[in-house]
């Protein structure tokens, strides 16, 4: 919504603002995923939104410096931060570089370079605001700078122009380029070109599409008005587009209220179990075939009652699932990567297609004999609990299956 306001104060016609967003929305939805990642969108969203505001002279530099308790907010919640951190690091070297050649640029003076330094040593800062000091930093190296994950997860792999995740972002790219290209090279501003540095990224890292599409909708907003396309259409067809002239004034909250009202609305709706399509109870599920949620009852009938070691072997997958579920479980694997580190996780993926039986016998003696075990059905680990002695299957779907030691 604060991204689309964004766009419409432009003067464009709603019906292509909405087209545009409809774009950008099918484009990034891909990453859509109920984790942390979505507070790293809207994060660099607005870290984006603030380069840009200050590139074009709306927003001052101490305002600017507000990005110093999101960032530190950042830091605690998903280590997206070091995207943000770097865009900013980005955009104050674009900035020098443009203000040494005498481009547009709002570093003017050896005063206001001391300034835009002083704010991205402060958002450097940040990254040690953490109950975990220097060690976070090691964890998100560990995710960053391992190769093997491109090889193993999805989201970590280059993106894959079959796949029809990838043909909304390719469009949208375009559109962007487009716009880009519609510039006067003489006005041209650092922050309309960070998105490129978010389209280099996404094409290494897929899961990065999100982020580009917002940094991307951000200076499509701010260049557009500077665009030979806005001026033709502002000529020839004001229906479309129409320059406004006056931007007009609103309180901060005009533009929340629906949306605060609409996510408290489906917050009171879930909270008192209301069957209401869409943001009511119950309309999002689990998808069966994909999550063992057949299994959940026999899976919590079977859960101890207090912490005593209860070792779950279970594919990779179901750790975070189990977790949520049945937390009184201890899982031998989930999604963490930062704490199994690349080369268990391979060994891990490699165990459940050639020597399964050899890769269990070594993690029993290296972690403790397991008590249960959660499988995906037909995998490697599936038939070796199926036939080895000593285990016994619970319950089975064709999703997944549950067995205990005997």
């Amino acid at each position: 919504a604060w991204l689309s306001v964004r766009l419409l104060r432009t003067g464009l016609n709603p019906v292509v603002v909405s087209v545009v967003i409809a774009g950008a929305l099918a484009a990034a939805g891909s990453h859509f995923h109920v984790r942390p990642h979505l507070f790293t969108i809207a994060a660099l969203a607005i870290t984006a939104a603030a380069l840009n505001d200050f590139d074009c002279g709306t927003l001052s530099l101490r305002r600017l410096f507000w990005l110093v308790p999101l960032f530190v907010l950042w830091t605690n919640i998903h280590g997206g931060l070091l995207g943000g951190l770097a865009t900013v690091i980005i955009a104050t070297g674009g900035w020098t570089v443009f203000w040494l050649m005498g481009r547009p640029s709002p570093i003017q003076s050896w005063h206001s370079f001391a300034g835009v330094g002083a704010l991205v040593l402060s958002c450097g800062l940040t990254v040690l605001v953490n109950p975990y000091g220097t060690d976070m930093l090691i964890a998100w190296q560990t995710i960053m700078g391992e190769p093997v994950l491109k090889e193993i997860i999805k989201e970590h792999r280059p993106l894959d122009l079959a796949e029809p995740y990838a043909w909304p972002l390719v469009i949208f790219a375009v559109g962007y380029l487009v716009v880009l290209g519609g510039v006067n090279w003489r006005e041209l501003r650092v922050s309309w070109l960070l998105p490129l540095v978010w389209l280099v990224q996404t094409i290494d890292r897929c899961r990065h599409a999100p982020l580009f599409v917002v940094v991307a909708l951000v200076a499509i907003t701010a260049m557009w008005p500077h665009t030979r396309w806005a001026a033709w259409l502002a000529r020839n067809r004001p229906d479309f587009y129409e320059p406004a002239t006056v931007v007009p004034t609103r309180p901060w909250w005009a533009n929340l209220w629906l949306p605060v009202l609409l996510v408290s609305l489906a917050l009171v709706l879930q909270i008192v179990g209301a069957k209401v399509p869409l943001i009511g109870a119950g309309w999002a599920r689990h998808d069966p075939q994909k999550w063992p949620v057949e299994l959940l009852d026999v899976i919590k009938a079977h859960e101890p009652q207090s912490r005593v070691p209860c070792r779950l072997f279970n594919e990779y997958s179901y750790g975070g699932f189990v977790i949520y579920h049945a937390p009184n479980y201890q899982v031998f694997v989930d999604d963490r990567c930062e704490v199994f580190g690349g080369a268990w996780l391979q060994e891990f993926v490699q165990a459940d297609s050639e020597g399964t039986a050899e890769a269990m016998a070594k993690w029993e003696t290296q972690y403790g004999h397991f008590h249960f075990a959660l499988t995906r059905t037909g995998s490697s680990f599936d038939d070796y609990f199926r036939t080895a002695s000593g285990w016994e299957c619970l319950q089975s779907t064709s999703t997944a299956a549950f067995y205990q030691r005997r």
